[in-house]
C-alpha cells in the first residue's frame, strides 16, 4: 500500500502543471474555446453569418459560404440538398417568409485541421412567419411562431486569408 500512496502523489504532483498550464490557456470571452488567430476568425465569420440572418440579410449571408457550400439539410433524400448555386434564391426565399428573428449561437467545440474546420454549436432561435394573405389581401393564416433549439455544425474552408463556410447555413 505505501508503494500506491506514492504513486498515486506522483501522478498528482506530475498532473499540476497540466493542469494548471490550461488554466493560462486564454479563451474567447463567452465559450470555452481557445483563443486563438484562426478560432477567433472562424467565430467571426459564423457571428457575421449569425448577424447578417437577424438582419434578414440574404445577401450578407451568402457572403459567408464558400462556392463549394453543399449541404444534405439532414435527410438522406437528395431532393433537399443544397448547392452554393442555389443558396441564394433559397435564402432570399426563406428570409422573405420572416417576420422577425431572434437568434443566438452557442460556441462549443472548434476542430481545426490543416485548412478546414469543424464548429460545434447550440443555437437558440425563434422565428416568426408572417402572416399569409389571401386574394383579398387580408390575413388567412396568421403569424407563426416557430421555434428552434438544437445542436447544429458549422464546416469552413481556409481560402487565402479568410475562412468560409461550406456546410451548415
Amino acid at each position: 500500500m505505501p508503494g500506491r500512496s506514492l504513486a498515486l502523489a506522483l501522478a498528482v504532483v506530475l498532473a499540476a502543471p497540466a493542469v494548471a498550464g490550461c488554466k493560462n490557456t486564454s479563451i474567447i470571452p463567452g465559450t470555452e474555446i481557445p483563443d486563438t488567430p484562426d478560432n477567433r476568425e472562424i467565430l467571426q465569420v459564423i457571428e457575421r453569418f449569425r448577424t447578417s440572418f437577424v438582419r434578414q440579410d440574404p445577401a450578407g449571408i451568402l457572403a459567408t459560404a464558400h462556392p463549394t457550400y453543399y449541404d444534405e439539410s439532414g435527410t438522406d433524400d437528395p431532393s433537399d440538398d443544397i448547392v452554393y448555386e442555389e443558396l441564394g434564391p433559397i435564402l432570399r426565399r426563406r428570409i422573405a417568409q420572416l417576420e422577425s428573428v431572434r437568434f443566438t449561437i452557442e460556441y462549443l467545440e472548434v476542430y481545426l485541421r490543416r485548412d478546414r474546420a469543424t464548429v460545434n454549436v447550440w443555437i437558440d432561435a425563434t422565428f416568426r412567419l408572417k402572416p399569409i394573405l389571401g386574394d383579398d389581401g387580408m390575413p388567412r393564416f396568421p403569424p407563426r411562431v416557430v421555434p428552434k433549439q438544437d445542436y447544429a455544425k458549422f464546416e469552413l474552408i481556409r481560402e487565402g486569408d479568410s475562412w468560409l463556410i461550406t456546410k451548415g447555413i
